[in-house]
């Protein structure tokens, strides 16, 4: 099945992608973040030059042999959600044109946890294969709620792989603007 194979190709290729890479499956750029009623958002970058059909989405544990996921497809014969530059596709939200995929029954839902790398991509309806990604680490912010910081794209794999600790107070260079 098509679905499976990309997701067991994406998961293959890492969590991280680079600002802008081209590559013989398609384009991975860098995607920016927020956060939806206290849940991570994928954005489109402003600077992005087209607007995206977006074909499935995935949010995962970076870097866990065993972590959860949370993945949508387009339904058989749906039109796809366009996002324009500026607009998100949230965690949690499931529109209408999409729907769950199935994985394997070893596979956790996923749990957001304080201190863990994700990695949220956005995948595209064409056959181009491109990607918009973003990697984040989860703090806790006032009364609880979760902040999200963006993690530097320049980051390598082994230091994006090493626990987040996300705070404030942590390394700009390694997170970014909280988002909570």
């Amino acid at each position: 099945m098509r679905m499976k194979s990309y997701l067991a190709l994406i998961i293959g290729y890492g969590v991280l992608g680079a600002v802008a890479n081209a590559t013989p499956l398609g384009r991975v750029e860098y995607a920016d973040l927020t956060s939806v009623n206290g849940y991570p958002a994928i954005c489109l970058p402003r600077e992005a030059k087209a607007p995206f059909a977006v074909g499935w989405a995935i949010l995962a544990e970076g870097f866990a042999e065993k972590g959860g996921v949370w993945s949508l497809k387009l339904k058989e014969g749906a039109t796809p959600m366009i996002l324009k530059t500026g607009e998100c596709f949230a965690y949690g939200v499931v529109p209408e044109a999409y729907e769950f995929m199935k994985h394997g029954s070893n596979e956790p839902p996923l749990i957001l946890e304080v201190d863990k790398t994700y990695s949220f991509r956005l995948h595209t309806a064409s056959q181009s294969n491109d990607v918009y990604n973003v990697v984040f680490c989860v703090g806790e912010g006032r009364g609880g709620q979760f902040e999200f910081y963006k993690r530097s794209p320049s980051m390598s794999r082994e230091q994006a792989a090493r626990p987040c600790k996300a705070s404030k107070n942590n390394n700009a260079s390694e997170l970014g603007q909280a988002y909570e």
